[in-house]
């Protein structure tokens, strides 16, 4: 699934693109795809005036009207000619007035959709009203508020969008091996230093995401098709028996609530392993 740095890497690729642009028409052929189709035909013919990223969702800023794109698993944004052939699994596609360029929406899983609301609308749309802080600029004391009387397991938190939004399973992985804490560590039981710590390395492991294009492990590429290249620095997400790199301890995989955990049991020693 895309991440923070995915979406933000996709926000920024399409805003010298969109921005002024006016959608004509937009086809989906997939129904689920698209939530509001009653919308569609009023919210055709204003500009796009800006692009912008709540946690993992895509915002398009189009007044009186705000369109909304979660990509969720392996939702892609291509921005190609119309006379390009469409990528696979190629669900929706938007025209615009001043250009022979399509926006293109494909999604293998069809999970992601699209969702257009009027903009005095938008804060009670229920994603956005439940998020929690944005992982790029959390801060130790934003995360220590979202962590007291948790006692679940900090992997899991970290993962719920509304305690913190914007991480998914990559990068909540090595921000822990970075800030050295276990990942089934109960929230509640790290200290004010751990807390700080990590709060840290999320920032980092995000920032270090963003500088590498993103992570392209599955489906994620950018909007010109170009793929990231995180997946060839990452520290321990899918390197399961392979070498730690700050120990050489075996990486560790478990599964937490279903999804698969990767952690140094030398390192990340701080909380049970099983």
């Amino acid at each position: 699934m895309p991440e923070l740095p995915e979406v933000e890497i996709i926000v920024q690729a399409l805003r010298p693109c969109l921005s002024g642009l006016v959608p004509l028409k937009l086809v989906c052929k997939q129904a689920k795809i698209l939530h509001t189709p009653e919308i569609l035909p009023l919210a055709l013919g204003y500009p796009i005036k800006d692009i912008m990223r709540k946690g993992k969702l895509i915002i398009f800023l189009a007044p009186p009207y705000v369109w909304l794109i979660h990509l969720k698993m392996t939702g892609q944004l291509w921005w190609q000619p119309k006379t390009a052939p469409l990528p696979h699994y190629t669900h929706l596609l938007v025209s615009f007035a001043q250009t022979d360029y399509q926006l293109r929406y494909a999604d293998l899983r069809q999970f992601g959709y699209w969702q257009i609301v009027p903009e005095e609308e938008i804060k009670e749309v229920t994603f956005l009203k439940k998020l929690g802080p944005d992982a790029l600029t959390i801060t130790p004391s934003q995360l220590a508020k979202r962590l007291q009387k948790r006692h679940a397991p900090i992997k899991t938190l970290l993962l719920n969008q509304q305690c913190i939004a914007g991480l998914g399973n990559i990068y909540s992985d090595e921000a822990l091996w970075l800030a050295k804490i276990n990942p089934l560590t109960p929230a509640s039981a790290l200290t004010k230093t751990q807390i700080n710590r990590l709060a840290s390395s999320i920032r980092t492991v995000l920032k270090q995401g963003l500088k590498l294009g993103g992570t392209s492990i599955q489906s994620y590429i950018q909007p010109n098709g170009k793929r990231g290249n995180y997946q060839d620095y990452r520290l321990v997400y899918r390197r399961e028996n392979l070498p730690y790199l700050r120990c050489n301890t075996p990486i560790k995989r478990i599964k937490i609530g279903g999804r698969s955990s990767y952690f140094c049991p030398s390192c990340q020693d701080n909380g049970p392993t099983t």
